[in-house]
């Protein structure tokens, strides 16, 4: 009976390391996510700069309007990451930890460029 009981104690702990979520595989994909919008925000951000330059902001409205549908694709990409790493999207602080490796690993280029103003 002993025996049974610290069986029954154990399994549950080890399950709970054992299912413990890939937080840099997450990030990964993360990245991959974010991939298409932020080259569309590095393209907008040079854009907006042209078109500041110029006076000609025609231009930028246009980018504006592609990267609402690549915006729409990376939310689907999101809800699938949801999907892959259900423990993570109900962390609060799991989400903040994939995201901070993310930042690393694949940073906003707005960030970065508003850092340099």
């Amino acid at each position: 009976m002993r025996k049974f009981l610290v069986t029954c104690t154990f399994i549950p702990f080890c399950s709970i390391v054992w299912a413990t979520p890939d937080l840099n595989a997450a990030a990964e994909d993360v990245c991959d996510c974010l991939e298409a919008p932020y080259a569309q925000v590095q393209q907008a951000m040079e854009l907006f700069n042209a078109a500041q330059a110029s006076g000609d902001m025609s231009a930028l409205e246009a980018a504006q309007g592609e990267m609402m549908g690549v915006i729409n694709a990376s939310r689907q990409c999101f809800k699938g990451l949801t999907v892959k790493y259900p423990e993570i999207s109900l962390s609060e602080e799991l989400q903040h930890q994939v995201m901070d490796i993310a930042d690393e690993q694949c940073p906003n280029p707005a960030a970065a460029m508003s850092e340099n103003q």
